[in-house]
């Protein structure tokens, strides 16, 4: 009897395990199942953190802890069919960054979570060639477990040792132009590049440069097909999807690259609630800040294209369980935080600054529909008031300050703000002094350049950069959006000291604030327009500044050890100064920033005059230019018109 049950079970098994293998082969003795789990933009969210339903209420997304879990489960269920990958920009968002030198936090982390390969976005050279090449040194020495990176369009320089250092540690750590994984009999290859838009965005990768996407692509397939031999080819890309189709970098590579099996597509913080599909690539996105994992399921048959078996953006929501190895982890980090960074500064990450009793603005809904927002008057108005406290006695006025909307990385929630909350508002960037946060910088431009530098809104964002739209204090103007090209703002008032509004003098020297990025982009102008609009940075004397780190506001400019006032802790001290209108112990955020002050306002208009109205040199040359077309095309018409005559086709 027990034979019996024994012949029985091993029986049982035997058919059970050739189910398994069959469903996990079939159709065909070539066929394999692989899930690809993946994030992109993650920007060192560690923490959950608040956003805005559809409905307008708060909900808690996100937090590394949580993701590790659902990662970790997804590993555990699918066995040795799971590969976990990162399409770039992993750091660059939260107070955790600002110990990116030190702890290497994100990328030991994302070793702890399960990751097997990640790549580079245009955010994590941020701290610089020598602050990457240290940041992956600091990792490689704590023999933690790390993910393979992988970055396949660098050019380092042949002649410029800046990027000495940073080319070494590539080679070290080791940073690979590619990688071949085995999961589930498959050799899967992978390679990861930075898109165009993106390359565009990483000055400070100087001298490294990038090489074309795609040209880098093709050179990528070809080695994993042909050398190789990889079964499945993924591109980790950090060039995105946009709903603009000239945009839509990724969308363009499975075009011009059919060879690509699939594309986890970063960069523009897409979420793709479903794949888009080009030829047999497989283009997906999970958005940003780890709000959603994203998980792709497909199969490989020998021979044929491969095949989409399902997808999900799972929710990173508050039910989901934490990993309390990484919560432990995070929650050392965050310590480190406190005692490295904001302790000298008397701060803390979890200290109220203030409170609001209203939902500020959304950036998704900014992107959506570009406008003077509360959070970027907020902002423009602390960067004039931090500059106007560091001077004192020495303040010269500051006529104009500038944000640009890509540089607002966060918003505020009705509720309390944190330390934590303000710096997510203004997270980017690094200063001269090798401390996290762009520093503000203030200097003169004549009027005309002040016009010129507001054509970056209604010129330079609509054509070609949406995060260039501005928030702006100290101005109000308007602006034509059917007009010429660069000549499109029709009107400019500039506040004076005494907060009267006057018309803009095109001859007079202004001054105007900004935080460094945005001051050293505001040459795109120039660029952009050939030459025709220029921009450049002066003294109150109307003398050329040799660089814009000569215009850095310090704290305490002539101490031994000058400050530089980053613009996050200006906002800090902004928000410090509103009065406790409630008197429940707190700063209240003023109503007025609710949202629109008439700061500026398209007024379109067809009228002939209004398009040509008190022009600049474009849009009178492009008249001039118009008229000889028109009058050639007149002429040439009259010519044919006797010619046929002459002939006498014509009577």
């Amino acid at each position: 009897m027990n034979r019996f049950r024994t012949s029985v079970l091993l029986i049982c098994t035997l058919v059970l395990m050739v189910t398994v293998n069959v469903s996990n082969a079939a159709p065909g003795s070539d066929s394999r199942d692989l899930m690809i789990v993946f994030t992109h933009d993650l920007h060192s969210y560690f923490l959950p953190h608040k956003v805005l339903d559809q409905e307008g209420n708060q909900v808690q997304k996100g937090g590394y802890a949580k993701l590790a879990y659902l990662i970790k489960g997804e590993q555990l269920f699918q066995r040795n069919k799971t590969i976990t990958v990162d399409a770039g920009d992993f750091s660059m968002g939260t107070l955790f960054h600002t110990s990116f030198l030190q702890e290497a936090s994100e990328l030991k982390l994302m070793g702890k979570m399960g990751y097997d390969v990640i790549t580079l976005g245009n955010h994590d050279f941020d701290f610089h060639d020598d602050g990457l090449a240290t940041m992956l040194q600091t990792a490689k020495s704590t023999n933690n477990q790390l993910p393979a990176v992988i970055a396949s369009n660098i050019i380092f320089s042949k002649n410029d040792k800046a990027d000495a250092k940073l080319k070494q540690v590539f080679k070290d750590y080791p940073v690979k132009e590619y990688v071949v994984i085995k999961k589930n009999g498959l050799r899967v290859g992978l390679f990861g590049i930075i898109g165009n838009d993106a390359s565009h965005d990483t000055p400070y990768a100087k001298p490294v440069k990038f090489a074309d996407p795609v040209d880098t692509s093709k050179q990528m397939v070809d080695i994993l097909k042909n050398k190789e031999k990889v079964d499945l080819i993924i591109c980790l890309s950090h060039s995105g999807t946009s709903l603009t189709p000239k945009k839509s970098e990724d969308e363009a590579l499975a075009r011009k690259v059919p060879e690509i099996d699939i594309i986890i597509s970063g960069h523009t913080h897409t979420i793709l609630p479903k794949p888009i599909i080009i030829g047999k690539t497989i283009i997906v996105s999970s958005g940003c800040y780890g709000e959603y994992l994203g998980m792709l399921k497909i199969n490989y048959s020998k021979g044929n294209d491969i095949k989409l078996l399902s997808y999900e953006l799972k929710s990173v929501s508050a039910g989901i369980p934490e990993n309390k190895i990484v919560a432990d982890e995070i929650t050392n980090y965050k310590k480190i935080v406190d005692r490295i960074f904001l302790a000298p500064r008397r701060l803390s990450f979890d200290q109220v600054i203030a409170k609001v009793d209203f939902n500020m603005e959304t950036l998704s809904s900014a992107y959506q529909n570009p406008r003077e927002m509360g959070i970027g008057n907020i902002i423009t108005d602390a960067y004039r008031a931090a500059v106007k406290k560091a001077e004192g006695k020495n303040y010269e006025y500051i006529n104009l300050a500038l944000q640009p909307l890509g540089l607002i990385r966060d918003s505020f929630q009705k509720g309390k703000i944190t330390v934590g909350d303000v710096f997510q508002v203004l997270s980017l960037g690094l200063g001269n002094d090798g401390v996290a946060g762009y520093p503000l910088v203030a200097f003169y431009i004549s009027g005309k350049e002040m016009k010129d530098v507001l054509e970056v809104h209604a010129s330079v964002a609509p054509l070609s950069k949406e995060d260039a739209y501005l928030q702006v204090s100290g101005v109000k103007f308007t602006y034509n959006p059917y007009r010429v090209m660069l000549d499109r703002v029709t009107s400019v008032s500039v506040q004076d000291e005494k907060g009267n509004y006057k018309p803009l003098d095109h001859s007079k020297l202004y001054r105007i604030c900004a935080n460094i990025y945005a001051a050293d982009m505001i040459k795109y102008v120039s660029d952009i327009s050939y030459g025709l609009l220029s921009i450049k940075p002066k003294d109150k004397n109307g003398r050329p500044l040799p660089d814009l780190k000569s215009a850095i506001i310090y704290a305490d400019k002539n101490s031994s050890n000058p400050k530089q006032i980053k613009e996050w802790e200006a906002l800090v001290q902004y928000l410090r100064s509103f009065a406790d209108a409630d008197r429940k112990g707190i700063q209240n955020i003023p109503d007025r920033y609710k949202g629109q002050e008439g700061r500026y306002q398209a007024e379109p208009s067809l009228n002939p005059i209004k398009i040509i109205e008190n022009g600049n040199a474009i849009t009178y040359g492009g008249l001039i230019i118009g008229f000889i077309f028109l009058c050639t095309l007149v002429f040439l018409v009259w010519c044919i018109v006797r010619k046929i005559r002459s002939t006498g086709m014509v009577k």
